[in-house]
């Protein structure tokens, strides 16, 4: 028996984010997988009073032969916690399920007290290879499963159309808008429909602003046709601390657009690169300068083969093919 253990946000009141919950859904399904949601506590006092008693009783009423921890929990301090009674109070294996690491990602000064704490569990399941091999250059040591990509629990059903114009080509980018400072500065012949929180008061003549929806209902109002994943403050290419990190991470909006059937249209040095142009479910290109071009150029019969290989891959993120492939692998690793 395994727990996948989850942290509540008693601030946002829930599960955690839409990545988190869908881990929780997927690892639910696996007959020897179990999930916990446990509460973090807000303040200092609080955290340090009560999350050691808490990982104790948790622990002690839910034995278990290994407890899968969604990383970052809270702060190091709370992981700490949860290594140290997990391997002083039980023979249990425990293991990081990484969605983000604040470290590489943020270039936080207390990287080397994250990456010791990576080397006192037994497993990591990380994104790729490119972050694989960032720890590892990084000193740990620690056995590693890649990923793949993020499941996407999606209700929503896949927008179909029967023809495509190539000129008339619209493109979707979701997202925390405030950080996409790079959108001011799109100049495109074709349309790029924006969605999230903090717009700007204003964009270039090709961006429209569509509003903002909850995960579960996002997809629904995807029609475009490609889905954009870039980040940073340049459309020459990836710049700047988010942009960087496009090389080591799995974006998550990037299963959200497979999992609507729509392909994806990526940073040609995004770790996530090779992956979308060997599957055929979208293109890489080195700069936003070349994509009005580049969408010009594909015939309706590539991009129809384009967007059923999408729907293809996108059935199994819906089914969280990835998700249980990994936790069913921790145990086949040892």
């Amino acid at each position: 028996m395994q727990y996948l253990i989850s942290a509540i946000d008693p601030i946002k009141n829930s599960g955690g984010n839409k990545a988190k919950k869908d881990i929780d859904f997927f690892a639910s399904q696996l007959n020897d997988t179990r999930v916990i949601h446990v509460k973090i506590y807000y303040t200092r006092l609080q955290r340090y009073l009560l999350t050691r008693l808490s990982i104790i009783k948790l622990v002690k009423t839910h034995p278990a032969d290994r407890y899968i921890l969604q990383f970052p929990i809270s702060t190091p301090y709370v992981l700490r916690q949860f290594i140290e009674v997990i391997q002083k109070y039980t023979n249990a294996k425990v293991d990081l399920f990484i969605h983000d690491l604040p470290a590489l990602q943020l270039s936080m000064d207390d990287k080397e007290r994250e990456l010791v704490l990576f080397n006192q569990v037994d497993n990591l399941i990380v994104h790729n290879q490119a972050m694989k091999k960032w720890l590892v250059d990084n000193g740990v040591q620690t056995n590693m499963i890649e990923l793949g990509l993020f499941d996407y629990d999606n209700e929503q059903p896949m927008q179909k159309k029967q023809e495509y114009d190539p000129a008339n080509f619209t493109i979707c980018f979701p997202g925390n808008l405030a950080k996409s400072t790079f959108l001011t500065k799109v100049n495109l012949s074709h349309q790029l429909n924006i969605y999230g929180p903090n717009k700007l008061d204003s964009y270039p003549e090709s961006i429209r602003y569509c509003g903002q929806y909850t995960p579960e209902e996002l997809p629904k109002h995807l029609t475009e046709d490609f889905g954009l994943i870039w980040d940073g403050n340049s459309i020459e290419t990836c710049s700047g601390t988010f942009g960087e990190y496009l090389k080591y991470n799995n974006p998550h909006k990037t299963s959200l657009y497979l999992s609507t059937g729509i392909p994806v249209i990526i940073w040609d040095q995004a770790a996530l690169a090779p992956l979308i142009k060997e599957s055929g479910v979208g293109i890489c290109i080195s700069s936003l300068t070349e994509l009005d071009s580049v969408l010009l150029s594909l015939t309706n019969e590539q991009y129809q083969l384009m967007k059923r290989k999408a729907e293809k891959l996108g059935q199994k993120l819906r089914k969280g093919y990835y998700t249980k492939h990994a936790l069913t692998k921790l145990n086949m690793d040892e």
